[in-house]
């Protein structure tokens, strides 16, 4: 068979993979696309994270580490990010941030990775495997106006908005597949395009979150309960 005709079935069987709900299936169409081209980064990457979905963390770091002893990943980063998480969900705090600072190394700006670093060394300062809920209050006083840009992560926007929650979110990051929907997200709040005014929540110069209703805001301020409006 021709190389390129292998090529084409291979894609073929790490698009069913992709697209298949049950996670046998899901399983064995990456492992068929294996059978053909065992150095093929796509399918490795998706057979890494349908484990680590399924908490075989062990068994996605092996994967991850052989896509990176292939060589031929141009942005590694998104590896080194679900290895972290992997080693972090296995205990190992001090080789999840060894890996966090590796990707924030050619990212340091990235949202995403600066939380994973925080809530590693939150884990290592407080000596325990599990970290307590970051509580923030909104309250206002009464008659005061909200007026503040205090935006969700871009991460936080980029899986309300494009994925079916944050683990598949988390899933399609993978290779750096979530990167144009987070420019969008990105400019969008930079141009101040995301904000009170057009969140789903904005009504007549109030806020109508539960457990807020009647607050009233400025519609260029935005929290983090910011949702945008389904037109």
């Amino acid at each position: 068979m021709a190389k390129d005709d292998v090529s084409k079935i291979v894609e073929r069987y790490i698009a069913s993979g992709r697209s298949e709900k049950d996670v046998e299936r899901k399983e064995h169409y990456f492992k068929m696309a294996l059978q053909l081209q065992p150095k093929n980064v796509h399918a490795l990457n998706n057979m890494a994270l349908l484990l680590q979905q399924q908490r075989k963390f062990r068994g996605a770091i092996d994967i991850y580490e052989k896509i990176l002893s292939i060589g031929v990943v141009a942005r590694p980063y998104p590896v080194y990010y679900n290895i972290s998480l992997c080693l972090e969900s296995l205990g190992n705090l001090e080789g999840a941030k060894t890996y966090i600072n590796r990707a924030l190394a050619i990212k340091p700006d990235d949202e995403i990775f600066l939380e994973l670093k925080e809530e590693i060394i939150d884990l290592l300062s407080s000596g325990s495997k599990e970290s307590a809920p970051k509580i923030t209050s909104n309250t206002l006083e009464v008659g005061a106006v909200y007026d503040e840009w205090d935006p969700p992560a871009v991460s936080t926007l980029t899986s309300q908005i494009y994925y079916a929650d944050w683990n598949d979110y988390k899933y399609h990051r993978g290779l750096g597949e979530t990167d144009l929907h987070e420019k969008v997200i990105r400019d969008k709040l930079e141009q101040r395009v995301y904000c009170c005014n057009a969140c789903r929540y904005f009504s007549a110069g109030t806020c109508r979150k539960k457990g807020k209703v009647g607050r009233k805001v400025l519609p260029d301020s935005i929290c983090k309960q910011f949702f945008p409006a389904k037109h």
